[in-house]
């Protein structure tokens, strides 16, 4: 199978959609940027496509698929008994980084919900995905562009280094905005809700709109909520200071290492220059690149960035 390129897709003009959008009509798999990470599309009407899905991701079967929508009003096709609170959120961060976990409209295929009783919807702020599902005329199924147990996507090319071959399309959208996963809220009960998985907003942000305090669900302390990072190859080591660093070096065996920091390194070694949303991209480059090790540096520039720090400490090996 050959994988084409759509673009680069200019997100203020929006034109070369028509031909992506009719392949996912079609029943195609097409991967695309969301302003988190690019995601894989399929269909939510085509069988075939949400098992190929699966298949192409090497995803358990028993894992739910996300839901993109184009608009609100798309939100009655996936979901049933919405409450007031997803109304609510909505207002204040759609579209955006967030997905809410709801009860699913009984139309909907259980191959999208793994047979669960609820769905997760997003509405993405990403202009290329929203067009992309608006041209498509249904929403799609869109779980992150990568094989299960890699670093999610930030960029085309990451998805083509996993899937080349392996899907009909990529569309180039450049960057991503955030370069993490979105925050996951569930409202299956509107009186309980509960964060499954820390991401782009704030926890604190979401329960200041709700004004209550959310429950967080064990999942949400393991890496990606329920993703375990169990196919990368490089060990990530999280170091409080250089001194301690040196001390590693000079104590450890020698091996191909990567050092990671939001500030210059005074060490000797390759060294990938951190930010918000490049965690991922550096995973890639270490774990293609056969480095044995990625040593971090955790600044007060980490630490401050919660969502950057928890995910690092959830990725590091002790």
């Amino acid at each position: 199978m050959y994988t084409k390129y759509f673009g680069p897709i200019s997100r203020e003009e929006l034109k070369g959609l028509e031909s992506p959008s009719r392949s996912l009509q079609q029943g195609r798999l097409i991967a695309f940027p969301t302003e988190t990470v690019y995601g894989l599309g399929a269909t939510i009407l085509n069988t075939q496509a949400l098992k190929r899905l699966y298949q192409v991701k090497n995803r358990g079967a028993d894992l739910s698929l996300p839901v993109q929508i184009a608009n609100m009003d798309q939100l009655k096709f996936v979901a049933t008994d919405i409450p007031h609170e997803a109304q609510v959120l909505a207002k204040h961060f759609l579209p955006g980084p967030l997905t809410l976990i709801l009860k699913k409209n009984p139309n909907l295929s259980d191959l999208v919900t793994g047979r669960k009783r609820t769905v997760a919807v997003r509405f993405c702020s990403d202009p290329i995905a929203r067009r992309l599902v608006e041209l498509t005329g249904c929403p799609l199924a869109v779980p992150s562009a990568n094989l299960t147990g890699k670093p999610s996507p930030t960029k085309a090319n990451h998805v083509f280094e996993d899937f080349n071959g392996q899907i009909e399309g990529i569309v180039d959208g450049g960057e991503v905005e955030y370069g993490m996963e979105s925050t996951l809220i569930s409202l299956e009960d509107p009186f309980c809700p509960t964060l499954f998985r820390f991401g782009v907003i704030p926890q604190k942000e979401i329960e200041d709109v709700l004004h209550r305090k959310l429950i967080v669900h064990p999942l949400a302390l393991t890496i990606n909520g329920n993703s375990t990072f169990d196919k990368l190859r490089t060990a990530v080591r999280l170091f409080f200071s250089w001194d301690e660093m040196k001390i590693y070096l000079k104590l450890s065996s020698t091996s191909k290492r990567m050092i990671m920091s939001t500030d210059n390194s005074p060490l000797r070694g390759e060294h990938f220059h951190l930010n918000g949303k490049n965690l991922y991209e550096g995973l890639r480059i270490a774990d293609c690149e056969g480095y044995t090790e990625v040593l971090v540096h955790c600044s007060s520039g980490i630490k401050k960035n919660v969502f950057l720090f928890n995910k690092l400490k959830q990725i590091a090996r002790t």
